[in-house]
């Protein structure tokens, strides 16, 4: 018994000289800093790192934020106070290392700067959140929960430059809905009808207009005719968040063009001119259809993104789609 009595008492020396030895180097670290000398506290606080020790850690990431200068010999230390911080986050699932790698990766410290793992990470301490708030007796895993990000935008393509983006993405999946058009919206008074030989006239009217072989040679055989084009389009899809910061959205809806060209009426009985009008020409450059979408989404920082993408308007047309916008 006596022996065992013996190690017992050895253990726990060597416990506490243990314990006075790691909170001297924090405690020599802090006078060090106290007297503003990073230098020899760097030096002291180096000795918590292959503990993982938290304070430690805390501490030269507080030098490193303080002192640009110490950072070109602090670089490696740094690197394995990340690897310590990792490793807490991964096993020990430690929000306040998770919080710590977010600053890391903001600031690039030991690092580069990564966007991508800061969303990783923000995402890890949600769900954990989540996980905690939702979490019952029954033994069961909560089911996640995800705050919506929405966003909103101008979009653009290259047959409607003006338009706009609204919608919504969680863990993975989201919605969109877009409207564009060229802000061309002019009113005709008729339609334009051509007969087997390619003569021209205004439907329903027994009214024509010179120069029958059609647009767009003229009015008459020197003037060129002047057209105009109507066009608006709604789509509405899903957003899939394929990476933390690139999304990919789908969708469909409704296009509508309308190709005018104002022209002047003569009367056939009595060859005058009645006035200019516009009309809509239904000879293939007008139509109503469906309009698909396709984009790519690049978030760019915490708050900004861009797409760019193409549509395809009543299977005939292909349009090249751009925008930009935030998320809130």
């Amino acid at each position: 018994m006596k022996r065992v009595e013996i190690v017992i008492v050895l253990l726990f020396a060597t416990l506490i000289v243990t314990a006075q030895r790691q909170t001297e180097y924090n405690r020599f670290g802090d006078e060090a800093m106290d007297r503003l000398d990073f230098s020899t506290a760097k030096i002291y606080y180096e000795e918590g790192i292959p503990n993982c020790d938290p304070y430690s850690i805390n501490q030269l990431t507080s030098i490193w934020l303080a002192d640009e200068s110490m950072r070109i010999t602090m670089r490696n230390v740094m690197s394995r106070c990340m690897d310590c911080l990792t490793n807490r986050a991964t096993e020990l699932k430690d929000t306040a290392s998770m919080n710590k790698l977010i600053l890391y990766y903001t600031e690039g410290i030991g690092t580069y700067k990564n966007e991508a793992k800061v969303e990783f990470w923000r995402d890890q301490i949600e769900l954990l959140r989540n996980v905690s708030v939702g979490s019952t007796t029954t033994g069961k895993p909560p089911r996640e929960k995800v705050k919506m990000k929405f966003f909103a935008g101008y979009s653009a393509s290259y047959y409607a430059p003006y338009g706009l983006t609204v919608g919504g993405v969680g863990r993975t999946i989201g919605w969109y809905l877009r409207f564009r058009t060229n802000m061309s919206f002019q009113n005709y008074t008729a339609n334009i009808e051509r007969d087997g030989s390619g003569h021209i006239k205004l439907a329903g009217l027994e009214d024509v207009y010179p120069n029958p072989t059609g647009p767009p040679t003229g009015n008459s055989e020197e003037k060129s005719w002047i057209s105009k084009e109507n066009l608006w389009m709604g789509t509405g899809g899903i957003v899939i968040k394929a990476m933390p910061s690139f999304y990919i959205s789908v969708g469909a809806g409704y296009c509508n063009l309308e190709k005018l060209y104002e022209v002047e009426k003569i009367g056939v009985t009595i060859a005058e001119s009645q006035g200019l009008i516009w009309a809509k020409d239904n000879d293939k450059v007008s139509f109503s259809g469906l309009a698909l979408d396709l984009d790519a989404t690049f978030r760019i920082g915490k708050v900004l993104y861009g797409s760019l993408g193409c549509s395809v308007l009543n299977f005939e047309y292909v349009s090249a789609n751009a925008g930009i916008g935030v998320f809130f």
